[in-house]
Order: C-alpha cells, then sequence, then structure tokens
C-alpha cells in the first residue's frame, strides 16, 4: 500500500514536469507574427454576385478595405471596409504567411442605385496577398433586403476583390456609407 501512495505521488511530481507549451497551458507564444504581410489599406475592385431562387446577378464595385492586426494572439486580425457598416470589424485569422481566413460577422450595406439597405451576413471568407502583390478577399455568406419590399429578401451573396495597398495608414471618417454597384 505504501509503495503504491508513493508511485502515484511520484507520478503527480512527474506529471508537473517538461515543457507547458506541449499542452498549450502557457508559456511564450513561439508563433512568427507575419500580420505586416497582409495589414494596410488596399484600393480595390470586384464583384459582387447575388443568387436569389437560382439566378445570380453580378456587380462591379470599388471600395476601400483596411486590414489591422487585432490583439489576443499573432494571427488575430481585423478587417474594415468603407463600403459596409458592421456591427463590428470582421475578425480573421492568420492561416499562412500571406494567408488568412475569416470569421463569421453582420454588415449592412446601402445600395445607392436602388436606394435599398441589404444585410450582408458573412458566413465564410479567405484572403491572401503574395510578397508586393495585390490583396485577393473573398467573402461569402447570406444577404436579406428588407427595405424595399413588403417581405424580406434573402439569397447567398459572393464578394470577390482584388486591391492594391495604398499605404494610408487609417481610413478616413465616413458617416454615411455607399456601395456602388454597377451592372456590367
Amino acid at each position: 500500500m505504501r509503495m503504491r501512495m508513493l508511485l502515484a505521488s511520484a507520478l503527480l511530481v512527474l506529471g508537473g514536469c517538461g515543457d507547458d507549451d506541449a499542452e498549450g497551458g502557457g508559456g511564450e507564444d513561439n508563433t512568427t507574427d507575419h500580420r505586416s504581410n497582409v495589414t494596410g489599406a488596399y484600393d480595390s475592385t470586384g464583384t459582387l454576385s447575388a443568387t436569389l431562387n437560382g439566378q445570380t446577378q453580378n456587380g462591379e464595385l470599388e471600395d476601400t478595405v483596411r486590414i489591422s492586426a487585432a490583439s489576443g494572439s499573432k494571427t488575430a486580425l481585423t478587417i474594415r471596409s468603407e463600403s459596409l457598416t458592421c456591427d463590428q470589424d470582421l475578425r480573421a485569422t492568420m492561416t499562412g504567411e500571406n494567408t488568412f481566413s475569416t470569421s463569421e460577422g453582420s454588415c449592412e450595406v446601402f445600395v445607392e442605385e436602388s436606394n435599398c439597405t441589404a444585410t450582408l451576413s458573412v458566413t465564410s471568407g479567405r484572403g491572401s496577398r503574395a510578397t508586393n502583390g495585390p490583396l485577393q478577399l473573398t467573402l461569402e455568406g447570406k444577404f436579406t433586403v428588407g427595405s424595399c419590399f413588403p417581405l424580406p429578401v434573402v439569397g447567398d451573396f459572393t464578394l470577390v476583390l482584388t486591391g492594391t495597398r495604398t499605404g494610408a495608414e487609417s481610413l478616413p471618417g465616413v458617416e454615411t456609407r455607399f456601395l456602388h454597384v454597377t451592372q456590367p
């Protein structure tokens, strides 16, 4: 019985030794911070595709996108758009040296041409930027238009943007934001 107690005590003591990082329980974060490879302001152009009842409509758009390093980890990012009014900045996580994936989020957009407001519920997204290359950003999810019709209209959307880094440190404060979509 005494031998079992000693063995149990020894195992408990030895269990406390070793590398804390193996279990993710503290220690120094050795992750390389690659966020500077994608952060910055980007003048962007792209396509917004909306699908409703099997029919897809595409519109070309221009936007300024700002990607910033977020607190919390060396992989955390925030994405802000000049054209979208979001409850919060969209969150993203670095997945490689030049790639990231977005988290779910919700944004509103005012479409000037039709005088409607749409809610974009982002369900997935991804982005990348090759060294000295353009930003590639894709957001996908559901849209809801409720301000123009008696009943809400719900469908799927895909937003694909390509952007050139502007070197601007921040976006201007824009109180009313408009998404300019034109039919090709």
